[in-house]
């Protein structure tokens, strides 16, 4: 149950983070005056479920919400995930070990 509760905590945390943002670059550009257009919020939700999840759940997701334009995209941006991440993992890894001996 406690790794319940940190997975719901982190779910949430990285959701809140992402749509939030995301609200905030487009709140950003309209009081600048420039038309630019960000993310729409199926963009953002993908985006966040590409982090979380990986690959499969965020095509699992573009192709069940029909948005079938979004799925290359989602794939690529959660196996770039796993390629940062697997090297920031070692690293902090690394200097977590070095700190605590």
């Amino acid at each position: 149950l406690p790794l319940l509760g940190f997975l719901g905590l982190l779910y949430g945390v990285h959701l809140a983070v992402t749509l939030g943002g995301g609200g905030w670059l487009a709140a950003r550009s309209r009081r600048s005056g420039r038309a630019t257009r960000f993310f729409a919020l199926r963009q953002l939700l993908l985006a966040s479920n590409a982090c979380i999840g990986g690959p499969a759940t965020a095509s699992a997701l573009a192709v069940s919400s029909g948005w079938e334009k979004l799925l290359i995209p989602s794939v690529l941006v959660g196996n770039l995930g796993y390629a940062v991440a697997t090297f920031l993992g070692i690293g902090f890894y690394r200097g977590c070990e070095a700190i605590c001996g």
